[in-house]
């Protein structure tokens, strides 16, 4: 009997050590980040709590969210064919909505025949998607409605397919802080994406581990999504009926963020952590990496890193958009940061 609880004890000691082993490498402890550049950098003046998630529209207007470390939930814009590089900060109607808004993951949909942005928002004050209707000669965003699902529990980024429809990724399936954050830590394959459209809901891909940024081609038939304790970007293809049919996994060794899709070329322009271990052991901060992924629907990706920090100057880059020569790359918890692109892209 002594012997039979040694055995399972033993057994159960390497299965938890192995455990540990894979999940504490998923953070690339040994990575070492170098510091390169695309061209000249500055941080962007005005955003200082962080600036989450940026998306940007056709015409090269960036919508800026403030994410989690700001009191009050802030949408910027910033229009990336102004000379002068600022952002103006976006009037929310009713502005009582920013007492529990804290804007996470941000879509934009543009209709082509009336011209109407409208804007999709991951609100993570209640996991709730807040969509708005954006007018741009007074830079306002009109709240239009709330979106609750019981499908969608612990949303992180949301791409949208249409004025009443999108995919979003749920990071685990709790929406408790406690139990979501025990989830992730299993490093279990928990994450899920979910289609939604005029009301109704329906997962579409499941066993990821950490569903983090989503996005799709801008022929609409594939959609990306990073899987962070992966360290890829997972490739489905999308069907006639919105479901998901997975393609293969693009891997890139750094905890990856969100994802923006260059509209002319069909780069993704991805914003990672590429050494996320120092934000469970500190006090230094979070390294940023910015990749370029050309032919990412295929099977034989480019994948390039075009930016790349110890911390000092940006801590945990989480997403970036290129337009005309320009990259904007925003951060979990601090600062906006531009680069004048002088490198062949």
């Amino acid at each position: 009997m002594a012997k039979l609880a040694t055995a399972i004890t033993v057994i159960i000691l390497a299965v938890v050590g192995q455990h540990i082993c894979r999940f504490i490498l998923a953070l690339n402890p040994f990575r070492i980040v170098y510091n390169h550049w695309p061209g000249p950098c500055h941080l962007v003046p005005g955003v200082t709590n962080g600036s989450e998630d940026v998306t940007v529209t056709s015409s090269g207007l960036v919508f800026i969210s403030s994410g989690p470390n700001d009191k009050i939930g802030k949408l910027f814009t910033l229009d990336m064919n102004s000379p002068n590089v600022q952002v103006s900060r976006v009037s929310i109607q009713p502005a009582s909505l920013q007492n529990n808004f804290t804007p996470f993951g941000l879509s934009v949909f543009e209709d082509p025949a009336s011209k109407e942005i409208r804007l999709f928002a991951i609100n993570f004050n209640g996991f709730t998607i807040e969509t708005f209707r954006y007018d741009p000669p007074t830079n306002t965003a009109h709240h239009i409605k709330t979106i609750r699902h019981p499908l969608i529990i612990s949303p992180n980024d949301i791409v949208a397919t249409g004025p009443d429809s999108f995919y979003v990724s749920n990071m685990s399936p709790f929406s408790s802080f406690p139990l979501m954050a025990l989830s992730l830590l299993t490093f279990l394959p928990t994450g899920s994406v979910v289609y939604y459209e005029n009301g109704d809901a329906r997962t579409v891909a499941n066993g990821i581990k950490f569903a983090n940024g989503i996005n799709m081609s801008p022929d609409g038939q594939v959609i990306y999504v990073a899987s962070m304790f992966m360290r890829a970007i997972k490739v489905y293809r999308r069907q006639t009926d919105n479901s998901l049919q997975f393609d293969h996994d693009i891997m890139v060794y750094s905890n990856v963020d969100n994802i923006n899709v260059e509209p002319t070329t069909g780069d993704l322009w991805v914003g990672t952590q590429p050494r996320m271990w120092q934000a469970i052991v500190g006090p230094k901060p979070l390294g940023s990496q910015v990749l370029q992924i050309k032919h990412a629907e295929s099977r034989n990706p480019v994948v390039t890193s075009i930016y790349s920090n110890d911390g000092r100057e940006l801590s945990a880059s989480s997403a970036a958009v290129y337009h005309n020569g320009h990259l904007l790359i925003g951060s979990v918890f601090s600062k906006l940061l531009h680069c004048k692109v002088d490198i062949p892209t």
